[in-house]
């Protein structure tokens, strides 16, 4: 049972209170923050999809037509518990001086943020990062283009971002999802020795709603060596990006969304810095500025017209055929 020590509480306790407590956990996901989160009531619910339309025919006079239908289907969307357990022993919460503010909130913060980052894998590896929660992204695309890497490699998401019909979290009880107030209580050690702690918990239900069908693609298989020398391995393209989007259906345009990690972002800029002279001979060199000058080109901040987001959820060691 991992808690608290004397020696986390001396760290702390003997720290400059001017600089305060620096973060080296600089893992960003981006998830949590850009997709849109919609409160539920209870921890599940049932949706209703039209899969195809009746048949449109024309008829001569006095001639009838086949009678045709909809087709519906069915499907139950939950919302799965995700818990954080806090536990500081009474005479650690005692002795601490609080200069860098109280340790529960200082683990209160460090449990909210692990909760984001556990959101944003599971967003894309579904029972990959955690057996028990939700299923994600990747066992739900739409349709891919793949890049040509296989292990070790990345992928590009794109997802239509409708809080109605395509990609959501879904947060139940009614977006309850709190850190509870510190309790003095009886706990037992490891072995099976009681004391008293203050503990509590990070606690939430939350699920990963993909409606339509048509919600989630993706550029796979991309390269994860990049060279200051030489362009990357099956980089990310404008081509490729363009090659997805050419198979999404008009309606499913209106919204999208790309994720990638940092890898992928210098990967696409990479493409775009490699241009063919004039002469016909392939060469890596600088793209062009408006001046005539050499300039690399800018980090991206779009890809076939739809804006990409940068999160450090998505993997460079991911496994693409």
């Amino acid at each position: 049972m991992a808690n608290i020590t004397l020696f986390d509480l001396f760290t702390l306790n003997l720290n400059d209170p001017y600089t305060g407590l620096i973060e080296d956990v600089t893992t960003l996901p981006r998830e949590w923050d850009t997709i849109t989160a919609v409160p539920r009531d209870g921890t599940y619910y049932e949706i209703c999809k039209r899969t195809t339309l009746p048949t449109a025919q024309f008829r001569q006079p006095n001639s009838g037509v086949s009678t045709s239908k909809s087709a519906y289907k069915k499907e139950v969307k939950e919302m799965l518990f995700i818990d954080t357990i806090l536990n500081i022993d009474e005479s650690l919460w005692d002795a601490d001086k609080g200069e860098l503010g109280a340790v529960w909130q200082l683990e209160a913060s460090g449990a909210a943020q692990s909760v984001g980052i556990l959101i944003g894998q599971q967003t894309y590896y579904g029972t990959s990062a955690d057996a028990n929660g939700f299923y994600g992204l990747r066992t739900q695309f739409s349709g891919v283009v793949k890049a040509g890497g296989t292990t070790n490699s990345t992928s590009a998401y794109l997802i239509w971002d409708n809080p109605k019909e395509g990609v959501r979290y879904d947060v139940g009880r009614n977006a309850s999802f709190q850190i509870s107030s510190p309790i003095r209580q009886q706990i037992l050690d490891s072995n099976s020795k009681p004391y008293f702690a203050y503990v509590g918990n990070l606690k939430g239900w939350v699920g990963l709603f993909v409606g339509s069908n048509l919600s989630v693609w993706g550029v796979t298989g991309v390269g994860t060596t990049l060279s200051g020398t030489a362009q990357p391995s099956n980089p990310l393209t404008d081509l490729l990006g363009q090659a997805l989007v050419s198979n999404i259906p008009i309606k499913r345009r209106q919204g999208l969304k790309w994720y990638m990690n940092r890898t992928g972002v210098a990967s696409l800029q990479a493409s775009r810095s490699a241009v063919t002279p004039t002469t016909g001979v392939a060469q890596y060199q600088p793209a062009s500025g408006r001046d005539g000058m050499p300039a690399y080109a800018p980090i991206p901040d779009m890809l076939v017209g739809y804006p990409i987001e940068v999160t450090d959820s998505i993997l460079n060691t991911e496994t693409n055929s």
